[in-house]
């Protein structure tokens, strides 16, 4: 009789711990939308990650934090990593990215110019022709 109920008992387990990680997964992600909203960013991918998942003793007693990363946008042309920490069934902590602009990220891009190569202008109708040559053939 324990060898038909025991592993249906720990399958059930199984789901069940499933089913609750995923409801908690959607409760970050929509505390992440209203993060973004009240700063005024937007939510990229409209998704959370779980990215370190612990266990550690307090009062006694065995807690599971979860720290969730999801990336926000100002205007959508930059990328800036916020986070939410929940332990157990409770959010936590919240990181977002700085509130100042980002003047500072123009300037990092003037500073490596090797980043965006340009191509020389060609005389073309339309503007957008790009060049290809054939690659020498060599033996070695």
């Amino acid at each position: 009789m324990l060898e038909v109920w025991l592993p249906l008992l720990s399958l059930f387990a199984l789901a069940a711990a499933w089913y609750h990680v995923l409801r908690l997964r959607e409760r970050v992600t929509t505390h992440a939308r209203q993060l973004c909203e009240r700063h005024g960013l937007q939510l990229l991918d409209d998704s959370v990650a779980l990215h370190r998942l612990h266990a550690n003793w307090q009062n006694g007693a065995l807690h599971v934090t979860r720290e969730y990363r999801f990336e926000t946008s100002r205007g959508g042309d930059d990328r800036q990593a916020a986070s939410i920490t929940v332990q157990g069934d409770r959010i936590v902590a919240s990181g977002m990215p700085s509130l100042e602009p980002a003047a500072t990220a123009p300037a990092a891009a003037a500073a490596t110019p090797y980043l965006r190569p340009t191509l020389p202008r060609q005389d073309s109708a339309s503007g957008n022709v790009v060049p290809f040559e054939r690659g020498r053939r060599t033996l070695h």
